[in-house]
């Protein structure tokens, strides 16, 4: 049994969150809703933390910080409650291993939007002498928009 109480504001300084986003997850219900002092949520008494919510509530923080979705965290959530410490279990590294599929896919999105940023400042103008208007400029065009413009023109 926990030994200690906290206020939501003891409780979001020892894990490292803030007391809107213990709110917020409250409130998604990515966590319970928390005991009251008075046991009535409706006259205004104080959320009530046990070391054990304060405990999930690190883990929280620890998987927000590896950029993991609630939706995922719900996910472990659940495999701790069923069956103790997530490393252990299988779906642990089912839950991680589509995490990481999604940051390779964010890396290749980003490294293509990076070399078309390098294609646009390398670039230089290409109608010297003529004014720019907003159906002319090619400012904000990268190299692979500007081709497929043109195949949809001879098309």
């Amino acid at each position: 049994m926990d030994d200690r109480v906290f206020s939501i504001g003891e409780a979001a300084e020892a894990s490292g969150l803030t007391v809107k986003t213990i709110r917020y997850y409250e409130q998604a219900g990515v966590i319970p809703k928390a005991a009251r002092h008075d046991s009535n949520a409706r006259t205004g008494g104080n959320r009530l933390y046990g070391e054990a919510d304060v405990g999930r509530l690190k883990f929280i923080s620890h998987a927000r910080m590896l950029d993991l979705s609630l939706g995922d965290i719900g996910e472990l959530l659940g495999i701790v409650s069923e069956q103790g410490c997530p490393g252990e279990q299988p779906d642990f590294r089912r839950i991680l291993a589509r995490h990481l599929e999604k940051i390779d896919t964010r890396i290749a999105h980003l490294l293509g939007l990076r070399r078309n940023i390098e294609d646009l400042m390398s670039r230089k103008a290409s109608r010297a002498g003529e004014a720019c208007s907003w159906d002319t400029c090619d400012c904000m065009r990268s190299g692979e928009a500007r081709d497929a413009e043109r195949r949809t023109v001879r098309e």
